[in-house]
Parts: C-alpha cells; structure tokens; sequence
C-alpha cells in the first residue's frame, strides 16, 4: 500500500516538475524585424573588453524584450561596467572611425535566471507537492477506515450478533 501511495505522489509530480522547471532553449531567438547591421564592422577586428557584474539579474521590461539585444536569449538582463583590455586600442582606432562605427560598450547582458522569480517558482513547486501528498494521504487514511469498517461489519454479520 505505501508502495502505491509512493509511485502516485512520484507519478503526480513529475508533470509538476516539468511544469515549474523554466525554458531555457531559447538561445537562437532573433528579433524578426531587426535587420543584420554589422556589415560596417566586418573590417574592424574584434576588440577586446572584461565586463563586471554590477548586480543582480533582472526581468527586462516589454520594450526591451523587443528591441534590445541582450533581452532576446533569455528575457533577463544584468548590470554590467565593462572596459577595454587594452585602454589604448579605443584611442588608436577613433581616428579610423566613423560615426555609424563607433563602437559602444555594452551596460547590460543575458542572464538565464532572475533570482526572485526562481525562488518563488521553487516555493510554488514545493506547495503543490506537499498538498498533493496532504490529500493523497488523507485519501489513503479514508480508504483504510471504510475497509476496516466493512471487514468489521462481514465478521459481525457472520458471528451474528
């Protein structure tokens, strides 16, 4: 009996599970009406830049989701200051330039989870479950009473008394 109250509770949350975990195979999202506008950089080499954090991840808001490239992966953002590895190479390369080139360092990027919202879907997660188990035991706690009552009451008829 605990078995089959054990492979129902195992049973009922694995949809749960599958429900509450986040998607995160949105990684080759791209912006439909957004053109490729990096035609002009294809004869600039690639800087080189370090970002650091600066807080925590965020939800991007609904603007951003549409228009800003580091909200299209994940639908999260995170504060970052980056700087040039090499301080001379942005200075040496200005001249070069020009102004649909310049090239600007990014403030935010994806990130796949935002904090908050992780915790709370784990504490959602983990009250279904734990209701889901409530009910199931009561259930099983009810069956065992009526069938202890109707065996009582077959073994009183049979003695009859």
């Amino acid at each position: 009996m605990l078995r089959l109250l054990l492979l129902c509770v195992y049973f009922l949350q694995l949809p749960l599970a599958l429900w509450a975990s986040p998607m995160f195979n949105q990684t080759e999202l791209k912006h439909p009406n957004l053109g490729n506008y990096t035609h002009s950089h294809e004869t600039i080499e690639k800087p080189t830049y370090t970002c650091i954090s600066l807080g925590e991840c965020d939800i991007c808001s609904p603007l951003e989701k549409k228009t800003a490239s580091y909200c299209f992966e994940y639908g999260n953002k995170e504060p970052v200051k980056c700087q040039w590895d090499d301080p001379n190479w942005y200075a040496n390369h200005s001249d070069t330039l020009d102004d649909d080139d310049v090239i600007v360092l990014p403030t935010f990027r994806p990130c796949p989870w935002v904090k908050r919202v992780e915790h709370w879907r784990i504490v959602k997660f983990e009250s279904v479950n734990m209701v889901v188990a409530v009910a199931s035991l009561s259930v099983l706690i009810w069956r065992q009473r009526k069938l202890s009552r109707e065996k009582y009451q077959q073994l009183v008829q049979r003695i009859g008394a």
